[in-house]
């Protein structure tokens, strides 16, 4: 899966094929596993870490090790350092409470992140030998394989961006036993973007506080350039890549706003049915032999055969009615919520 957001930001997503890859400040709580949680996981406040020498290529760095996270860092910036592990977990919270009652990975979840990008270009030649000139011929970002993910400073703002969305891949390809249709992964790691920084330090995830993702939305609208439904649900982000990354950005925008649409469209009509997709992808029941078939050739990640079990069987009134949904998200003033994170649809 690739990742691109304004200002040509990518990352992608492999496992196989295109998916679907000294601070030892234990402060206060002696682990996370159990803490309680909130929706955005604003009840995360302190976070255990764990810290030891690591060297990539000749570049000294560490391993930051935190409940949940394994994180491999050449990074030299502490204010990214310092950052970074509660981040992570924050991400970790809101992940498995946001949209559906999720359960937490068994194993800690590796990311290496990366000073420059010429150490990230190595590490994408050493774990992806025969994939890495796609990789590299892209822009500013990462990818994730395998539950691995693999990303390098492009600002702080943005790398915490691409942490979290690329954090929400590592999270399903550890955690769940059925792949999602790639529409609505990467419309759920666009989703997972969106957050705030807090007065007091802490982010705050906000899926609605994504400017860029709004941005691209709003020209596509005013330019004509929506991208129609079955495109967006049958087609992989790689095909747009191919015509233009501005297609690419256009599609990003469409499965974030997608997302939107589900969790909280037609007062919240398919609110309980998107939870109900992801439970059964944790659960290994959403590849069932009836989807694959009424999926076609790509099963339940092309296609529309998920929204039609799961959602509405009339795709033409439900594009309809997504098509207000955007329409009606970015009206005047709607950008002005989309900076404090609120709703634009409220």
């Amino acid at each position: 899966m690739l990742l691109l957001k304004a200002g040509l930001m990518l990352g992608g997503c492999v496992s196989g094929e295109w998916p679907a890859d000294k601070y030892d400040g234990r402060v206060n709580a002696a682990s996370l596993r159990d803490a309680p949680v909130s929706v955005s996981g604003e009840l995360i406040r302190d976070v255990p870490v764990q810290r030891r020498p690591w060297a990539f290529g000749g570049h000294s760095g560490q391993v930051l090790t935190t409940p949940h996270y394994r994180v491999y860092t050449t990074m030299t910036r502490r204010s990214v350092i310092d950052r970074i592990p509660l981040f992570l977990e924050r991400a970790m919270a809101h992940y498995t409470t946001a949209l559906a009652p999720l359960p937490k990975p068994g194993r800690h979840l590796e990311t290496y992140l990366f000073e420059s990008r010429g150490q990230w270009e190595a590490k994408t030649r050493q774990l992806l030998p025969k994939q890495a000139s796609t990789f590299l011929a892209l822009g500013r970002g990462g990818f994730t394989t395998r539950g691995v993910s693999v990303l390098y400073y492009i600002g702080r703002n943005d790398t915490l961006a691409i942490a979290a969305h690329e954090g929400w891949h590592q999270f399903s390809q550890a955690t769940f036993r059925s792949q999602l249709p790639l529409w609505m992964e990467e419309g759920i790691a666009t989703y997972m973007e969106g957050y705030i920084s807090h007065p007091d330090g802490l982010p705050k995830f906000r899926p609605w506080a994504n400017r860029e993702r709004y941005h691209t939305l709003r020209e596509a609208v005013q330019a004509n350039g929506l991208l129609p439904l079955h495109a967006v649900l049958g087609r992989t982000p790689q095909s747009f890549l191919h015509e233009s990354k501005s297609r690419l950005l256009v599609y990003y925008a469409q499965v974030w706003a997608l997302t939107h649409f589900l969790a909280e469209g037609e007062n919240g009509r398919y609110r309980h049915a998107l939870q109900e997709v992801l439970l059964d992808a944790a659960r290994g029941r959403l590849a069932v032999e009836s989807l694959g078939r009424r999926g076609g050739p790509g099963g339940v990640r092309l296609g529309p055969a998920v929204l039609t079990a799961y959602f509405d069987t009339d795709i033409d009134a439900f594009e309809r009615a997504y098509l207000q949904f955007i329409d009606k998200a970015i009206r005047t003033g709607g950008r002005d919520r989309i900076v404090q994170g609120r709703s634009p649809v409220d």
